[in-house]
């Protein structure tokens, strides 16, 4: 086991600033670029193939095609890739040290969980810069990478908790479990209901039903932030730290 000592400190941010900042940055950038949408330019972002009434922009529309929308979605997603990098690394050693003597499933399955979550927040920046106008087979390539990776880390998220939390479990645990599942549970919702919208809307092109495909569509959006945006329930006394510091082993 290593341990560390801070010789100087050049930095110090407290975690939850600085993840809020993180979780801000797709939020305030994703409502920004419906909001101006809807603004700006109503009818290209709400029109549909078939002409019947919609009101609300899907995601797409709303971030794909669209500027300066598509310039301040991309603004944000690349401002909060490295912090989001980081924290699935916070992730990856806080599972590790939970157990002092882990099982071989649960070293893989923290081990899985880590690599999805770096391969849905891959995925995220590739269907961001890579339009569905540009190359529509890297974007949708992109975008169920990002769906299914998303959807199967919550849910591992979930089973580690549960799994490395000390017996019983603390206040801060149950707290962090409890959103955490409620977020899981809205996500997996939102997008299934989404689905059903999106071919009702295809099938049968009744007015509105598009409205709720995109509000479905913004529920996942929110819901994924939000389960991400927990990590604060987990690192409570944590600080992002610049400076110098001396390694040492202990027997």
């Amino acid at each position: 086991m290593e341990s560390l000592r801070l010789d100087s400190v050049l930095l110090r941010v407290d975690f939850r600033l600085w993840h809020t900042i993180t979780a801000l940055l797709p939020l305030g950038s994703f409502l920004t670029a419906v909001l101006l949408g809807l603004w700006l330019h109503f009818e290209s972002a709400t029109g549909t193939h078939c002409g019947v009434a919609n009101y609300l922009p899907s995601i797409s529309a709303a971030i794909g095609g669209l500027t300066p929308e598509r310039y301040i979605w991309r603004t944000g997603i690349a401002l909060h890739t490295a912090p989001r990098y980081m924290v699935t690394l916070m992730y990856y050693n806080f599972h590790r040290n939970r157990s002092a003597t882990p099982s071989v499933w649960y070293q893989l399955l923290y081990k899985l969980t880590c690599l999805l979550n770096i391969v849905e927040v891959s995925s995220l920046v590739v269907l961001t810069y890579v339009s569905s106008t540009e190359n529509p087979d890297i974007h949708e390539v992109s975008f169920i990478s990002f769906v299914v990776c998303s959807e199967v880390y919550m849910f591992f998220t979930c089973v580690l908790l549960k799994w490395s939390a000390y017996k019983p479990m603390s206040e801060q645990e149950q707290q962090s479990l409890r959103w955490k599942a409620m977020m899981f549970v809205a996500n997996v919702s939102s997008f299934l209901t989404s689905v059903y919208f999106y071919f009702r809307h295809n099938w049968y092109c009744e007015p509105g039903v598009y409205t709720m495909f995109a509000l479905c569509e913004y529920i996942v959006v929110v819901t994924n932030i939000a389960f991400h945006y927990t990590a604060v329930l987990d690192f409570p006394t944590f600080s992002v730290t610049v400076g110098s510091a001396t390694v040492s082993k202990n027997s």
